[in-house]
């Protein structure tokens, strides 16, 4: 969140179970529009190749936000 209020653009990756307190600590620090991806739970596995996958899997999103610019991002 550090970065993002510096400035720099940022993108969290939270486990679906917690997306919604990722949201709520977000808004606390003043940040409406933090952009989160939502990965699937549980993010840790003893199998990394699903560890792996679910990075994988989010990238374009990661990428998206990324590129898009945060007043389009904003609630």
């Amino acid at each position: 969140m550090e970065l993002e209020k510096a400035g720099v653009p940022t993108v969290s990756l939270i486990s679906r179970s917690f997306c919604s307190l990722a949201q709520i600590v977000a808004r606390g620090q003043g940040l409406l529009s933090l952009p989160i991806v939502s990965l699937p739970h549980p993010i840790g596995d003893a199998d990394p190749k699903k560890v792996r996958d679910k990075g994988t899997n989010a990238g374009e999103e990661v990428i998206c936000l990324l590129l898009t610019p945060r007043e389009l991002l904003q609630e």
